[in-house]
């Protein structure tokens, strides 16, 4: 989006370990929006299903997402951080980008300087040839800062910068340094985790698989870094096959073999005096059970950089920063279903190993009850929404609408048609998602809902029959779509590089969805609408172009009626969360939104 960045990592390489290694479907739209989803399908292996074993007998199997988890994505992506890791490498390449690697931060604060506040950090790499960090073994979720090495001399540099994200793990110097409390527990369990490929007689065996066995109870006084360093795959194996008797499994290559105790924190606080924001580990740490913790992260700066972005082309104030707190219940979010999913897994181990055959026939209640209680939906992560703030507005005289309408849920998907596409006959092969029009990094989409008032007769009617709402027709709604758009491109102009196949630099792209709509081009109304009707259907993509919602679906997904409705209008913000809505589109609607747009960006 323009800004100049300089990322450090104190490690020299991209790990070889596979870590997170499951992408989750907001995750998957997140990427679809950066325009990286198909090089993460190409590689990753798409779960559509899971299986459930107690010991070597299968007593379940599931579709891995239900359908209603809304998304286009209605699976997971299985696919190694190493990979992930490298996507995003060869990405940042093509930018001219390089991760300036052998650095570590060891000291940072915000200086304020002759009324001028920026971010001073210390960073220091080795000096000797060797700059690898040591590739030691290491225990999975520790909090505790890194222990300095006294036996290397280090070369030091300054760097002065606008702002800092703190993305450096559940150990963050920075936090550290900052003081910012990590609250939140330890769980005293072991934990032992393994990736490879293995045999095994009775189980079918995936192209990548992952075992995680919960130990016993840690002694008072064990060092569990000892505990990792004595742990073999040979012992792992003995473990396994203990657990699923008598199946019997065979290790054939190892990949990654940990053990760890559970951390489940939050820190205090995420954002450090408007200029150091933490992301990631580094802001919450919770059980790797529900695929949590990798795909929270990548929310997290997918939330924090279109506001940064904003700030530093001078289109927001500064105090848009201040929003990223909202990130700070979707961590609280992330222990919670990680937790549960955890406490679930145990709780299921506990009665296995009072009786197996009670498990067995309890599993057509388990599963149901596993899902009412939405697991597979929270970890979709579909559901993540954010509560009023500064940036998610409600209307401050129209009534509430239902929870799934208000400002701070998700934009729903759903499928269109172009007006024109509709005229010919030819809607099904020219269809498209709404996900794929709010696409793109860094912009505020206004989706227009018209419900039936672009029908030739009927807008009248309409308007008479809906009080207190501002409605619309076909020629006010063209020339209030060209003035606001003018108006705010012009008053907000967006300095980015970005170029991305949507009209390139514009901070706002208009889409009109109609319920019902005539164009005759055998006569012109006396007011215009067929001249304006078609006007929008021959717009340019974002120019307030108009598709057809013609099984009123979207409408409803929106809290919108499709037939006889004043309609609607709602900002996207740039991270497709809804940011504002206002029932009905015509004049006063129109200025509501300016209104909108004046709290939240540069006066």
């Amino acid at each position: 989006m323009g800004v100049q960045v300089c990322i450090i990592d104190r490690a020299m390489a991209i790990s070889p370990l596979s870590k997170a290694v499951g992408i989750q479907p907001r995750s998957l739209e997140i990427l679809q929006m950066s325009g990286l989803i198909d090089q993460f399908m190409e590689r990753g292996l798409p779960m559509t299903d899971y299986s459930i074993f107690i010991g070597a007998k299968k007593v379940a199997e599931r579709h891995i997402f239900p359908a209603r988890s809304a998304s286009h994505y209605e699976v997971g992506l299985l696919l190694e951080q190493s990979i992930s890791c490298t996507i995003l490498a060869e990405e940042l390449d093509k930018m001219g980008v390089q991760v300036d690697r052998g650095w570590e931060l060891l000291d940072t604060k915000v200086v304020d300087e002759n009324g001028h506040t920026f971010v001073e950090t210390i960073l220091r790499r080795p000096l000797s040839d060797e700059k690898v960090m040591a590739e030691e073994k290491k225990v999975v979720g520790e909090v505790g800062p890194l222990v300095d090495n006294v036996d290397r001399e280090y070369e030091t540099q300054t760097v002065r910068s606008e702002y800092l994200v703190a993305a450096d793990g559940a150990r963050s110097t920075v936090r550290h340094k900052l003081n910012i409390e990590f609250p939140g527990r330890t769980r005293t369990q072991r934990v032992m985790m393994w990736d490879g490929t293995f045999e095994c007689d009775d189980i079918d065996m995936a192209r990548f698989a992952r075992l995680m066995v919960e130990g016993d109870e840690m002694e008072p006084d064990e060092d569990i870094s000892k505990t990792l360093q004595d742990l073999t795959a040979d012992e792992f194996e003995k473990v396994v096959n203990g657990c699923i008797a008598p199946a019997k499994l065979k290790i054939k290559k190892t990949d990654w073999l940990t053990v760890f105790r559970v951390n489940e924190r939050r820190a205090d606080h995420v954002v450090h005096k408007n200029r150091i924001f933490l992301a990631g580990d580094a802001a919450h740490i919770q059980s790797p059970s529900g695929g949590q913790g990798m795909n929270t992260g990548l929310q997290d700066v997918h939330s924090l950089a279109w506001k940064l972005a904003l700030v530093i082309n001078k289109v927001a104030p500064a105090a848009l920063l201040e929003t990223y707190q909202e990130r700070e219940a979707t961590g609280d979010r992330a222990v919670e279903v990680a937790t549960e999913m955890l406490d679930f897994e145990r709780d299921a181990g506990f009665i296995t190993m009072i009786k197996n055959r009670i498990f067995y026939s309890l599993m057509h209640v388990a599963i149901p009850l596993m899902e009412a209680s939405g697991f597979e939906d929270k970890a979709t992560m579909i559901g993540v929404r954010y509560h009023e703030s500064a940036l998610n507005k409600a209307h401050p005289t129209q009534a509430t609408p239902a929870a799934q309408f208000q400002v701070g849920v998700r934009a729903q998907d759903g499928s269109l048609h172009p007006l024109q596409a509709v005229i010919v006959g030819t809607q099904y092969s020219a269809s498209t998602r709404l996900h794929e029009l709010i696409a793109g990094i860094g912009r505020f989409y206004i989706l227009v809902f018209t419900s039936d008032m672009l029908h030739s007769g009927t807008s009248t009617a309409n308007a008479a029959a809906i009080k207190g709402v501002s409605t619309t027709t076909a020629k006010a709604l063209e020339r209030n779509i060209e003035d606001y758009l003018s108006i705010w491109r012009s008053k907000w102009p967006y300095g980015s590089d970005i170029q991305d196949g949507h009209n390139d630099k514009d901070l706002f792209k208009i889409h009109v969805i109609a319920g019902s709509a005539v164009l005759d081009d055998s006569k012109e109304s006396m007011d215009g609408h067929n001249i304006s009707i078609k006007a929008l259907a021959d717009k340019r993509i974002g120019d307030g172009r108009v598709y057809m919602d013609d099984r009123k679906s979207l409408h409803k997904k929106y809290g919108f009626s499709g037939s006889r409705g004043a309609g609607g209008i709602i900002v996207i913000r740039p991270d497709s969360y809804i940011g504002y809505r206002v029932q009905g589109a015509g004049e006063q609607a129109w200025k509501d939104v300016q209104d909108y747009f004046n709290s939240i960006l540069t006066k």
